[in-house]
């Protein structure tokens, strides 16, 4: 069998808990520059949020994933 739907294929999915979700916000342009030049957005706020103790972060959740 080549290709197509399988049972089983592909990624499995993450919990409810896991999934990242699009919100908007507002950051002025300086801060906007120096994240961008740090790597992709979102995945910096993030890793930053997680990392300096700001969340309570669950045990399942993998950094940077």
């Amino acid at each position: 069998m080549r290709g197509g739907r399988r049972a089983k294929a592909g990624r499995k999915k993450k919990p409810d808990h896991l999934r990242r979700n699009i919100i908007t916000i507002r950051l002025p342009q300086w801060m906007i520059l120096q994240i961008k030049n740090k790597g992709e957005i979102g995945y910096v706020i993030e890793d930053q949020l997680a990392n300096k103790d700001f969340l309570d972060v669950p045990d399942d959740y993998d950094i940077g994933s």
